[in-house]
């Protein structure tokens, strides 16, 4: 298989990341890593969708940044937005225990049929994975693309364009990658365990990311900031 010959291009919305540290030259180089993983073998998501995220909501426009790790590495799962799956996909364990949290502490939440978080990016939610693609079945088989040093240009364009974003950082990655880049006098960071059930199990019921407010007191900093509430119903 060839690689594509269509280049790696972000959102024209986005071209500000290359004035946060980030360089075009960086960006050829995973453009060219980007395009040997894809011929190598099945990656996702799908190379069309790897900057879905970005489409969906400009920079200024970002009011939530909910930080994943690399996408789902399960055929049919990933479309390019963190935790979120297309239907007829199943409903992943993080997802189900991240939906727990919003039933517990949003209050009139209901469940959704499907895992498709879409209309969160139409609210303001950055839906950002640290690291864009992976090898089908090999979780963060792509750790050392150079996807990091992107996603870490993104939130520093983020925190210069909006006025006040509230980072969601769940599990030891995201806090270790993105606190260091983020402003705390400017923006809000609300962190705790990753939502997988490796992290949850061994958790006592009180700990668990079922038992955190994050969503409601995502909308409270919000508020509090003269910035509109996500509507987190799906």
């Amino acid at each position: 298989m060839l690689p594509s010959t269509s280049p790696l291009t972000l959102p024209p919305a986005w071209s500000g990341v290359f004035d946060h540290g980030y360089t075009r030259e960086q960006f050829a180089a995973l453009s060219v890593a980007i395009d040997e993983a894809y011929a190598q073998g099945a990656v996702f998501p799908a190379r069309d969708r790897i900057f879905h995220a970005l489409e969906l909501v400009r920079p200024a426009e970002v009011k939530v940044v909910i930080l994943g790790q690399d996408p789902y590495p399960t055929p049919g799962n990933a479309h390019g937005l963190s935790f979120s799956v297309m239907p007829p996909a199943r409903t992943p364990a993080s997802l189900k225990n991240i939906f727990q949290s919003l039933a517990r502490s949003v209050p009139g939440w209901c469940p959704p049929v499907c895992g498709n978080l879409e209309p969160w990016a139409r609210e303001g939610v950055l839906l950002l994975n640290l690291i864009l693609t992976v090898r089908s079945g090999e979780p963060m088989s792509h750790a050392r693309l150079g996807w990091q040093a992107f996603t870490q240009a993104v939130l520093r364009f983020v925190q210069a364009e909006a006025p006040f974003v509230v980072f969601l950082l769940w599990g030891g990655k995201a806090v270790a990658s993105a606190q260091p880049h983020i402003d705390t006098a400017k923006h809000a960071i609300l962190i705790d365990q990753h939502p997988s059930p490796l992290a949850q199990n061994r958790l006592p019921p009180e700990q668990k990311f079922a038992a955190n407010n994050h969503f409601a007191e995502a909308n409270r900093l919000l508020v509090q900031h003269g910035r509109p509430p996500i509507n987190w119903q799906l």
